[in-house]
């Protein structure tokens, strides 16, 4: 091989970001496992690179996964072995007392994908102490779980929420997973086994279609740095999709199913940034390169387009998108804040209009209002004055001598 290609390869390895999908608790890992088994099975591209872990305290559902799993065994001193019994606190106990053994399995990566069934003890209860320790180390995270099923119970639900809200300040975004939604994807009479295996595989072409995005070197290319500018800020919430089809409208129909994806509630309108892949065979044409990219801009054109495009040999006649839409919770706020002070600014104006008008008016005068006297007021009146008037004619018939004795005497 010349010494060219040898310098390039070794620059290729150094900058190709070490990824970490960890399942937290007994759902997260069993999530991952299924994951680790489709991507041995389809023989994806690049993925003896990605580390498939999963993190239990439970040690017997740790030995059943297959070996491709790498099992992180923590909380031997508080649980002796065995689960949390849906209790949270536990959980975080177990994960407390194994900080610095998280820690040393975590510093490992550049970029983490953390996936966990919410609801139970050891996921509600040691997710948060995971995404506590990926902050401090300052790794780049992405966060996908679910939430329980409505006939689960409300205190599932309870503990679930009160999970995400300690989880996602710590994560760079999150993923919100119903799994509620499975119902619109599958019929009545579908076993449940199958039913989760539907959603595993969702889940593993998703995470196929970010990592090819990642790794892939295209003519339009998307690398660790792309996701690093998108994931910019800790708290968000997050979209991430990826969908193939083939045919005559085959941009149309993957677009049709990214979008239509009933597992996530995330509206595209209120995202801030977007990284799309288009990977496509050699006939992948600019039309529907414009076609992905303008609907993308139609839900948010304010918001920032990271396009990436490629051409891997496994699509021959197929188009798949990945998108990864980020909602910042800066922004909303932010957001919030503006539109409070717009109402104040018009509120300031429509009083100023009003101080004007009161100006220009002239000023009022206070008119006296007549008193209506009836007969028996003015026969009244009358007759006051008529003896104020004998009065005065009085004073005036006694001679001033006389007026003087009378007052002195008085």
């Amino acid at each position: 091989m010349p010494k060219q290609k040898q310098g390039l390869n070794k620059l290729r390895k150094l900058s190709l970001p070490r990824i970490k999908v960890i399942g937290v608790g007994g759902g997260g890992s069993s999530i991952v496992a299924e994951i680790a088994k489709i991507f041995s099975k389809k023989k994806v591209k690049n993925a003896k690179k990605i580390d498939f872990v999963a993190a239990n305290v439970d040690w017997q559902a740790l030995k059943v996964l297959p070996k491709r799993v790498k099992k992180f065994y923590f909380g031997e001193e508080i649980t002796c072995g065995l689960g949390c019994g849906m209790n949270p606190e536990l959980g975080e106990k177990a994960a407390r007392a194994d900080k610095a053994k998280i820690q040393k399995e975590l510093k490992k990566a550049d970029f983490c994908i953390f996936v966990s069934c919410l609801g139970g003890g050891t996921g509600s209860g040691a997710m948060p102490v995971f995404a506590q320790i990926a902050s401090s180390l300052n790794l780049l995270t992405l966060g996908v779980f679910t939430l329980p099923f409505k006939f689960e119970g409300q205190k599932r639900m309870e503990i679930a929420r009160a999970s995400v809200a300690k989880i996602r300040p710590n994560l760079n975004s999150t993923v919100i997973i119903s799994n509620q939604k499975i119902f619109q994807l599958v019929k009545e009479q579908t076993p449940l086994c199958r039913s989760f295996l539907l959603m595993n595989k969702i889940l593993a072409q998703t995470f196929e279609g970010l990592i090819e995005a990642l790794y892939q070197p295209g003519m339009i290319n998307t690398d660790f740095a792309d996701l690093k500018s998108i994931l910019k800020q800790r708290g968000g919430l997050a979209f991430l999709g990826s969908f193939s089809a083939s045919g005559k409208n085959r941009v149309s129909i993957a677009l049709k199913k990214l979008f239509q994806n009933p597992l996530t509630n995330f509206d595209l309108k209120e995202a801030q940034a977007f990284l799309c892949d288009i990977a496509g065979s050699k006939n992948l044409s600019m039309q529907e390169i414009e076609k992905v990219a303008s609907t993308i801009y139609q839900f948010s054109p304010k918001a920032k387009i990271i396009l990436g495009i490629n051409s891997p040999r496994i699509l021959k006649d197929k188009v798949r998108i990945t998108l990864l839409a980020i909602c910042y919770p800066q922004e909303k706020k932010q957001k919030k804040a503006e539109k409070k002070k717009e109402v104040l600014k018009e509120e300031k104006k429509k009083k100023i209009k009003k101080m004007a008008k009161k100006k220009k008016r002239p000023p009022s005068f206070k008119i006296k209002r007549r008193v209506r006297r009836d007969a028996l007021d003015l026969h009244k009146i009358a007759k006051k004055a008529e003896e104020d008037l004998f009065s005065e004619e009085k004073k005036w018939d006694i001679p001033t001598f006389l007026r003087r004795k009378l007052s002195s005497s008085k």
